[in-house]
């Protein structure tokens, strides 16, 4: 874990337990999209047939709740 991150942490932690909650959603979501994207450009790289703006919007929509 960088730097940044541990420090991040360390200001959540601070926050009531409410707003920590809600960071820590944000953060777990943007995480998997991270995760999808990473995994889309991999596949789309070895020559996937199918676009990756239309994977990444079905991905999206299944998953972003």
């Amino acid at each position: 874990m960088n730097q940044t991150l541990k420090d991040a942490i360390r200001e959540v932690e601070a926050l009531p337990e409410a707003e920590q909650e809600e960071l820590a959603q944000a953060l777990l979501a943007m995480a998997a999209r991270k995760r999808i994207d990473a995994k889309l450009a991999a596949a789309e790289a070895e020559g996937g047939e199918i676009p990756h703006e239309e994977v990444v919007a079905r991905m999206r929509a299944r998953y972003d709740g």
